[in-house]
């Protein structure tokens, strides 16, 4: 009813199988076709990851669903219907971008955004809808912790007004018994996901204690009286640094910095141009590689020395992934439940990494086969098993334990 009567311009739509979500949008595009607009031709799409599976989803309900005194022509071959009000719908798919772009549209329905390319909605969708204000629903069943959810979290944050999110599960309109059957054939993770409208992550998930809820903290802000630890991963593209603060038990990552086509001394710069004031002063963590590694002729730790940034920790060598990674989790969740880990929402970088990023097979190395991926995570790693290491105590092998 709140998606129905709320009409936000951009509605995002996480719900369960079968649970009505496509059929209110095929009424929404429909009766759209009747409204009056300041010009001749409104246009409206009905969309789906691919042209096919657009036609199987919408195409022959909306031809039944558009009352005939309505209808001036239909185009079979384009899955285009045009109206004596002068409107236009339009099933596309969405594999091939330029079927949407050149087109000045009022609305549309992104059906399966979860199966679509990152990709289509910032470069190709949203920039057509501009002309005419138009609007969008995004719907479908969460599939894990992408682009989708992105969309779903910004929605729920209410920072901006034109955005709604709108969750059901199935089970409100679907029967009891079929809803305990599907229970009872799938894994809890699977069934929370198509018949919960719930996001979840990979089981192969490198940082499995971190849940935006619990670790998320807009109320964050720097303490004069601490020093601030600085976090780097050393890259060109992207390369993102984290800032962060600890009282000795926990700790609170402030702030990101994220650069493109960048080097260690622009890095140096926009760091000190933010926190270059801070009275208790800055401290270096990071990659031991960076000792080595040089992006101007000098070693990226001699650089950050040169710029004043000389107070650094820093390992003659990396600790192994997993140390590292098991570190992190440790402070995100501990074995006795205790959280020592939160971070600010605009930490964005940082936040993705905590929500995608996986092992290997074998769970000894991560997956950094996506380059916008782990950058985050690993600088803030290195500080945090520098200052918060796993140890285990160990007896002493020389040691005699008897008399």
């Amino acid at each position: 009813m709140r998606l129905w009567n709320e009409n936000k311009r951009f509605a995002v739509v996480p719900a369960g199988r079968r649970s009505g979500k496509t059929e209110l949008a095929k009424r929404k595009l429909v009766i759209s076709l009747s409204e009056k607009k300041n010009w001749a031709d409104p246009k409206y799409f009905a969309a789906a990851p691919t042209r096919e599976q657009a036609k199987r989803i919408f195409w022959k309900d909306l031809k039944e669903l558009m009352p005939r005194v309505w209808t001036k022509r239909v185009y079979e071959t384009d899955l285009c219907i045009k109206t004596v009000f002068g409107s236009e719908l339009w099933v596309v798919g969405v594999d091939k971008p330029e079927r949407v772009e050149g087109v000045p549209w009022d609305g549309g329905v992104l059906d399966e955004f979860a199966n679509m390319r990152e990709t289509a909605w910032t470069e190709h969708i949203r920039p057509a809808l501009s002309d005419r204000k138009g609007w969008c629903w995004f719907i479908g069943v969460p599939e894990g912790l992408n682009h989708y959810k992105e969309v779903a979290d910004y929605a729920a944050s209410g920072s901006d007004q034109d955005w709604g999110l709108y969750t059901w599960p199935s089970s409100e309109i679907l029967p009891h018994e079929e809803v305990e059957a599907a229970r009872r054939v799938l894994d809890a993770k699977t069934f929370r996901q198509e018949y919960e409208a719930s996001f979840e992550g990979s089981s192969g998930r490198a940082y499995y204690a971190y849940y935006p809820g619990r670790h998320q903290d807009t109320d964050l802000s720097v303490n004069e009286n601490l020093k601030l630890a600085v976090c780097c991963d050393f890259n060109v593209d992207l390369c993102v640094w984290e800032v962060a603060q600890t009282d000795g038990r926990s700790v609170r990552v402030l702030d990101e910095i994220a650069l493109r086509n960048t080097n260690t001394a622009e890095m140096g710069r926009a760091l000190l141009a933010k926190y270059g004031g801070h009275k208790a002063g800055l401290v270096v963590y990071g990659d031991a590689a960076g000792m080595s590694r040089s992006t101007a002729g000098m070693s990226d730790y001699a650089i950050l020395d040169g710029m004043g940034l000389r107070t650094q920790r820093v390992k003659r060598s990396n600790p192994a992934v997993r140390d590292r990674v098991n570190a992190v989790n440790a402070m995100l969740e501990s074995s006795n439940g205790e959280v020592r880990l939160f971070l600010h929402p605009r930490c964005a970088h940082l936040k993705k990494d905590f929500e995608t990023v996986e092992w290997r097979s074998g769970g000894m190395e991560i997956d950094k086969s996506d380059p916008e991926r782990t950058h985050a995570s690993d600088a803030l790693g290195y500080f945090i098993e520098h200052e918060f290491p796993l140890r285990l105590n160990r007896p002493d092998p020389m040691k005699r334990f008897y008399k």
